[in-house]
C-alpha cells in the first residue's frame, strides 16, 4: 500500500522516518497490531472502574462444523452467550455492562468457535439511581447457553446443510437434524468462569490478542521446506509446547478459514455498554461508582 516519509523542515537535518500505509486486513499482523492497541485505548476511556467476571462458552466439538465459515450463525451466537446475563440483570431491575468477541480457532489453528464473555459484577438500578451487585449462577448459565445454542443450529436447517458435511450424510432432513442436536444437548458442555477481577483490564489485555491480529503469528512458524509448513502450539491438556506439520495448501486453507468476512463485528456490547444506550447509561454508571465523568468516545474505532 506504499509508505509515507516525514522530513523535519530544516534543510540542515537529514533525519527521515517511513510510516507504511495500513492496509487494514484482519489477516495483516503488522496492520492487526495497529488496530489492537486502537481498541485497548479506546477502551480505558469507556470502561468503568469496577469488579468485572471473564467468562468463556464452548460448545462440544460435534457442533464446530457447523459454525465453519458461516458468518451469520456465527453472529447469532454473541446473543447466545449474553442472553443468560441479561436475563438475570433484568429481572433484578438493573442495567449490567457487557463485552464479548468471537474466537473461532484453536491452538492448532482448527475450528473452534467460542465466545468470551465479559461483564461487570453489578449493574446501574435505572430507577434509583445507584449500583447494585450481581451474582450470576454458574449451572443456570450454562442451560440458557446450551438451550440458545440448540435452538439456533435447529431453526436453521437450509444456512447449515447438515447432511452435505463430512461424516454427517445419514442427516437428510429436518426431523433427524433436530434428533441429532438433541443427541448433543445432552453432551458435556463447558462454561468457565475465571475469578473476578477488580477492572476490566485483564480481560482487555487477553482479548486484544484476538480481534485484530491473525491466528497465527510469524513468530510460531519455525520451518518452511516448498512443501511444508511447521508451527509450534502450546497444548493446555499438557502445558508443553508441540510443533505440527501442514501443507502448505491445508495451513494456508486453516489461516483463511479465519479470516473475518468483510464489516463483521468481532466485538459486541450489551447493557449499558451498547451503542445505543451508553451516551445517556455511562455518565450515571460513572455518578453511580462515584468515578470522573468521561468523555464519550463510542466513535467508530471503539467497535471492532
Amino acid at each position: 500500500m506504499g509508505v509515507r516519509r516525514y522530513c523535519c523542515t530544516s534543510p540542515h537535518c537529514t533525519h527521515s522516518r517511513f510510516f507504511c500505509q495500513s492496509c487494514k486486513s484482519k489477516a495483516c499482523s503488522a496492520c492487526g497490531m495497529k488496530s489492537t492497541e486502537q481498541w485497548i485505548a479506546e477502551q480505558q476511556h469507556i470502561l468503568p472502574d469496577c469488579d468485572w467476571q471473564h467468562i468463556t462458552f464452548t460448545m462440544p466439538h460435534l457442533l464446530w462444523p457447523f459454525f465453519s465459515n458461516n458468518w451469520p450463525l456465527l453472529n447469532d451466537l454473541f446473543r447466545c452467550a449474553t442472553r443468560a446475563m441479561l436475563r438475570r440483570a433484568r429481572q433484578q431491575g438493573i442495567e449490567a455492562g457487557i463485552f464479548c468477541a468471537l474466537h473461532t480457532w484453536g491452538r492448532q489453528l482448527n475450528q473452534h468457535p467460542h465466545i468470551h464473555v465479559s461483564v461487570t459484577r453489578g449493574g446501574l438500578d435505572v430507577k434509583h439511581g445507584v449500583w447494585r451487585s450481581l451474582f450470576f449462577r454458574k449451572k443456570a448459565v450454562e442451560e440458557i447457553w446450551r438451550g440458545a445454542v440448540i435452538r439456533l443450529l435447529r431453526g436453521s436447517y437450509e444456512r447449515v446443510s447438515p447432511g452435505t458435511l463430512p461424516g454427517l450424510g445419514h442427516i437428510r432432513d429436518e426431523r433427524q437434524w433436530r434428533r441429532y442436536l438433541k443427541a448433543q444437548y445432552g453432551r458435556h458442555w463447558k462454561v468457565h468462569f475465571a475469578k473476578k477481577t477488580r477492572g476490566a483490564w485483564h480481560s482487555v489485555k487477553y482479548l486484544s490478542g484476538y480481534l485484530k491480529r491473525p491466528p497465527v503469528s510469524a513468530s510460531r512458524l519455525r520451518h518452511y521446506a516448498g512443501g511444508a509448513v511447521v508451527h509450534h502450539y502450546l497444548d493446555h491438556r499438557t502445558g508443553k509446547h508441540k510443533r505440527q506439520t501442514l501443507s502448505q495448501e491445508e495451513m494456508i486453507g486453516r489461516y483463511i478459514s479465519h479470516v473475518p468476512a468483510r464489516h463483521f463485528k468481532m466485538v459486541h456490547y450489551s447493557g449499558f455498554l451498547a451503542n445505543r444506550k451508553r451516551g445517556t447509561l455511562l455518565p450515571k454508571v460513572y455518578e453511580a461508582l462515584e468515578m470522573t465523568v468521561r468523555e464519550n468516545r463510542s466513535g467508530p474505532g471503539s467497535r471492532c
